[in-house]
């Protein structure tokens, strides 16, 4: 596996390449250190902090994974992960390190299963040591949907200062792939071990993820299976049962991957989703070679990927479906003859009358049928429905699959590395049109930010499938207009005027969909310190077609200070930018705005009878790297009224690290400039 695989058509990728490390591992060690559970001394538990990171809220004083490959009489290989965690609890905010969560598979023929054991929480009592066990009341299973439940545990008296320890056990029929091991996570780890046994039968493709290399030890030994086989056959009347083993050697290899005192990965300003960045290890199935039966290949690139995935019944056999739809689409687009006006009725018909249930996957869960009729499904049910309408409409329609930001960066070839399904119309120029039903404030080209992951995979029902670009072209605008009147008292009224476009229309249709408009004015008054917030008005908030044109009177006493007859304001009023937010030294990642946009800032400030200006901000034009960020900014006074002209553009919504220096000062200066103060003095 090398990156070549992936094909990607933009440079946006190389971002990964240089922070995600893919590589076969070949490097052997020697390690003598033994980590056990119930080995929980005092000294442990009079640890107050962490001596390596004084801010961790919890960490990991070891975690040790092994997966194997074990047959099982009538059954064949099963995959076992055993893990065994120590976890060390320094604060209150470490508490929901006590909780674990297994997500298992069940939409299969076979169901993954999970056990937990030697599950205990230790506290320091009385200068002794104090066991509380886990009971039945703290295990339990949560189902997600038809193809997916979690099993967890919640542990006991858990304090600060509290040391837990637990074991569990995942069996899986499905041999494809191993759980991912993660060697790095959000608190310290000082010991991770992971080992996998693979008999000579399966051949796994490694592939590491991160910056932080393991030490790796490799050892091969001789193993056997024992086949236990009967044969009933009647001789003279009498009905006789032979027995017979046979036993078969073969080598397994066993591979054993540790690192120590690892650090914990932490979170930045508009970073995507900062585990994608962080060092684990995918493993999977490549190949299989049985005993006297040909090889098999697992082909481990995108288009095998998604041909499996296709041909599932509950995927590419939802696609075809129309019988119960066709007379309700037919009435829907009697009229409708342009292809622009079909993908835009066909989509607000899916999405106003099927609800999402919250529940993400590629695989339909009801079935676009029932979903239609019952109007509501998960993700997969709703965005496979649209497709197959556009398609019924003569539209070039298509899956794209793609993983959420929650759930990283697809780098490796894997079903598992898509957890999301919307539609796609690739138009005759080349473009495709991006479709996600799910959301009712969506509309063409704006899906959840969620889904705003890099890249997705558009598959075709000719077998062929491709990258799409799923980051926005368009820029989302946000327009602030300002009339207002500064009296010689210091105090400040006037009338604002704000007007959104495109994903910033539809974060503010999200976030207020349900909102009452009395809190909101509340708000407002509460967040710029207002001394009243009136005539409060909001309209096209359910016109999707229209920006978002938000409108209000405000007042206010605190926007100003009088020093020796001198009035000094900001120029920006309530809209300045307080704090750089981008606060660290360095940068380990890249630069996520999720997408591009323009800031534009337009005020017009009547300054009191009798004052004139003594002086103003000057004009700065700041430009990083072609534009990828600019930032203007001027004030001018003419008659009496200063003019405020504020512009902040971002260009490319994700900017590698090592512009980082730049990003960060040039934010610096926006911050500084943003807070300068006019000063106006009487005549």
């Amino acid at each position: 596996m090398t990156t070549q695989n992936l094909q990607l058509k933009n440079n946006k990728m190389k971002f990964m390449k240089t922070k995600l490390l893919i590589f076969l591992l070949f490097t052997t060690f020697v390690y003598s250190q033994e980590y056990e559970l119930g080995k929980v001394t005092i000294e442990e538990l009079k640890e107050t902090k962490h001596p390596k990171d004084t801010s961790a809220v919890a960490a990991f004083i070891f975690s040790k994974g092994k997966t194997s490959l074990q047959y099982q009489q009538g059954k064949g290989f099963l995959l076992v992960t055993e893990v065994e965690n120590k976890i060390k609890i320094y604060k209150k905010e470490g508490y929901e390190w006590a909780n674990e969560e297994i997500s298992l598979y069940i939409g299969g023929n076979e169901k993954e299963t999970v056990s937990f054991s030697k599950a205990i929480t230790y506290n320091l009592k009385d200068g002794k040591i104090e066991k509380t066990k886990l009971g039945r009341d703290g295990e339990f299973e949560e189902k997600v949907n038809k193809f997916w439940t979690k099993g967890k545990i919640s542990m006991p008296n858990v304090k600060e200062g509290s040391i837990i320890e637990y074991k569990y056990e995942i069996k899986s029929p499905y041999l494809n792939s191993f759980p991912v091991w993660e060697f790095q996570t959000y608190i310290p780890v000082n010991y991770s071990e992971y080992t996998t046994q693979i008999p000579e039968y399966f051949i796994y493709s490694k592939m590491n993820k991160g910056e932080l290399i393991p030490k790796v030890s490799v050892d091969k030994q001789n193993k056997d299976i024992i086949f236990n086989s009967s044969e009933r056959y009647s001789a003279n009347g009498v009905m006789t049962t032979d027995f017979s083993k046979q036993t078969v050697n073969y080598e397994e290899t066993k591979t054993t991957y540790v690192l120590n005192d690892i650090v914990a990965i932490k979170d930045e300003a508009f970073v995507n989703n900062v585990k994608n960045y962080s060092s684990s290890i995918l493993h999977e199935l490549s190949m299989t070679k049985y005993p006297n039966s040909p090889t098999k290949s697992y082909s481990s690139d995108w288009e095998s990927v998604v041909k499996t995935i296709y041909d599932n019944e509950d995927f590419g056999g939802q696609l075809n479906k129309a019988n119960f739809y066709e007379e309700d689409l037919n009435a829907l687009l009697k009229d409708i003859t342009t292809t622009e006006d079909k993908i835009a009725t066909i989509f607000s018909y899916v999405k106003n009358r099927l609800n999402w249930n919250g529940y993400v996957g590629y695989y339909s869960d009801k079935g676009v049928k029932k979903a239609y009729q019952e109007k509501t499904g998960n993700t997969a049910d709703i965005n496979l429905l649209l497709v197959s309408m556009l398609n019924y409409a003569k539209l070039n329609a298509s899956p794209i699959l793609l993983s959420t930001r929650s759930n990283g960066i697809p780098i490796f070839p894997s079903r598992n590395g898509f957890n999301y399904v919307i539609a796609g119309v690739e138009l005759s120029n080349g473009s495709v049109v991006l479709l996600d039903a799910t959301n009712k404030n969506a509309v063409p080209n704006i899906i959840p930010e969620n889904a705003l992951n890099w890249f997705g995979r558009i598959v075709r029902k000719n077998g062929t499938s491709e990258m799409v670009d799923l980051y926005p072209k368009k820029v989302s605008l946000e327009t602030i207009s300002i009339l207002a009147e500064l009296k010689s008292d210091g105090s400040i009224s006037g009338k604002q005027r704000k007007q959104l476009t495109d994903y910033n229309a539809f974060r503010f249709r999200s976030r207020h969909a349900n909102r009452n408009h009395d809190d909101y004015v509340q708000e407002l008054e509460k967040e710029h310190n207002f001394s009243a917030v009136e005539n409060y008005e909001v309209t096209n908030t359910n016109d999707l077609s229209k920006p978002i044109v938000e409108t209000y009177s405000f007042s206010s006493n605190s926007m100003t200070d009088i020093i020796d007859s001198k009035i000094y304001i900001t120029p920006m009023l309530f809209h300045q930018m307080d704090v750089n937010p981008f606060k660290a030294e360095e940068r380990a990642y890249p630069i996520d705005f999720n997408f591009p946009s323009k800031d534009t800032y337009n005020f017009s400030i009547k300054i009191p009878e009798g004052y004139v200006v003594e002086s103003k901000p000057e004009t700065l034009n700041l430009n990083m790297n072609q534009n990828m960020v600019s930032f203007r900014y001027s004030v001018s006074e003419n008659l009496g009224t200063i003019q405020l002209s504020c512009v902040i553009e971002v260009n490319s919504p994700i900017i590698e690290s090592d512009y980082y220096p730049h990003l960060k000062e040039l934010f610096n200066q926006i911050v500084l400039k943003q807070n300068e103060k006019i000063v106006l003095v009487k005549k």
